[in-house]
């Protein structure tokens, strides 16, 4: 939306509507009092669920510009910051300006674009309707959800992580990622491939995907950006755990650690024909390439959850947080192609395996073909004589892969095996 301080003075004078709010400040010498954040963030998140809007800070509902200090405009500056990425969910993005209406009294616009999805904040979900904000109902809230999901989607792994800069970054992670030419400009060439916000600003954030690929611990900004992966004796979650670990740090060494974890706790039967043959439980192939999908697709937006790789008795598991990307569902999956985070996707295809061994796949974590659904079913049918199994819901796609069957009776076996892998635990635990 365009304007300018002219189109502000008008709007004050003509009073709210359904794109625009006019919202009085009250500060305590240069600390904000009000309005409250939980209610400034409702407001906010109302515009980013309905058509986009613009709240005008320092005006009262009466049209009377207040005037504030230029100390105070940055503080309101940084608390509108502040609310749209830690008490929006998922964040929004604005654009934030300044105009000074009469001499001395400037106020803050606060512009607000229609979201990628349904934002929640801290009064529940809201959307604008004329000149105030309403509370959505289920049914509201659905259909929302359903249209934002055929959207063009706007890349949240290229949105800035409040408190990252360059500094956060590791270079000895980013530096294999660049050409000559970005070695020679580091901020230039890390804003080329979305990892930093900005090329021009020394304060520039690292993006959502900068922080996933290039720091050595993400869930410091990002919580949950991390695999819990637990071994279980059993069918189910009731059962005892053989082994779990938290696995963290930047994406490739995640899939790395987690393949790692798979082959200590799977289960390899021998076989003797003509020459030795051994039987994994799973196909190595196959887990790899839905590690790699997991934590490229995942919504990184949803903060309370981690992938879960769970181990039983009798099959794997892999739950990714989040819906399929775009207009997927579970029928499409095979045949067509969607991702929700274009620049960690393709920086994935350039990332060289390393430590993942027996994966069988050629060079990088990543091949643009689109074909890791189909190496998922083809390993896993060739292995087992069953198909993976996909179950979609709103909050996470699960896919469960069957164990081999001629593997699976030998549970003692290979906890034994784990045990002398990991100085005794397993057997510790199995004996308990």
């Amino acid at each position: 939306m365009t304007f300018d301080a002219a189109d502000v003075r008008e709007r004050i004078r003509l009073g709210e509507d359904a794109r625009w709010e006019l919202k009085e400040v009250v500060f305590r010498g240069n600390r904000l009092v009000g309005p409250r954040p939980d209610a400034l963030a409702d407001e906010l998140a109302a515009f980013a669920n309905g058509r986009g809007g613009i709240l005008l800070l320092g005006v009262t509902e009466g049209g009377e510009v207040q005037g504030v200090t230029r100390t105070q405009l940055d503080e309101l500056d940084r608390n509108v910051v502040d609310l749209c990425h830690n008490r929006i969910t998922p964040p929004i993005e604005v654009d934030i300006r300044r105009f000074l209406i009469e001499p001395g009294k400037p106020v803050l616009s606060v512009e607000v674009e229609p979201g990628y999805a349904q934002h929640d904040s801290p009064g529940g979900a809201y959307q604008r309707f004329g000149g105030s904000k309403r509370r959505m109902s289920p049914d509201e809230r659905r259909r929302l959800a359903e249209i934002r999901n055929q959207a063009p989607f706007r890349w949240f792994d290229k949105q800035p992580v409040p408190g990252t800069g360059l500094g956060s970054l590791d270079d000895a992670l980013w530096e294999p990622m660049l050409d000559a030419q970005g070695r020679l400009d580091p901020r230039r060439g890390l804003a080329r491939l979305a990892l930093l916000a900005s090329e021009a600003e020394a304060a520039a954030e690292a993006t959502v995907a900068g922080v996933l690929l290039c720091s050595r611990a993400p869930e410091r900004w990002l919580p949950n950006a991390c695999i819990t992966a637990t071994h279980y004796r059993g069918k189910d979650r009731s059962s005892p755990q053989l082994d779990a670990r938290v696995i963290t740090g930047p994406l490739h060494r995640q899939v790395a650690d987690a393949m790692t974890f798979v082959e200590r706790n799977m289960q390899v039967d021998a076989h003797k024909t003509s020459a030795r043959m051994d039987q994994p439980e799973y196909s190595l192939e196959a887990v790899f390439e839905a590690l790699v999908n997991a934590v490229a697709h995942r919504d990184y937006t949803i903060r309370e959850s981690p992938i879960r790789l769970s181990m039983f008795s009798d099959r794997l598991e892999i739950a990714t947080p989040g819906r399929l990307p775009g207009s997927l569902t579970a029928d499409t999956m095979g045949s067509r192609q969607a991702t929700r985070n274009e620049a960690i996707v393709s920086i994935l295809t350039d990332i060289a395996l390393d430590g993942v061994s027996r994966s069988g796949s050629p060079g990088f974590l990543m091949t643009r073909r689109g074909v890791g659904i189909a190496t998922i079913a083809h390993r896993t049918r060739r292995l087992t004589g069953r198909s993976p199994v996909y179950d979609v819901s709103d909050d996470a796609v699960t896919l469960t892969i069957p164990a081999s069957h001629r593997t699976m009776p030998k549970l003692f076996a290979r906890a034994s095996r784990q045990g002398r892998a990991a100085g005794g635990t397993a057997d510790a635990r199995l004996a308990g």
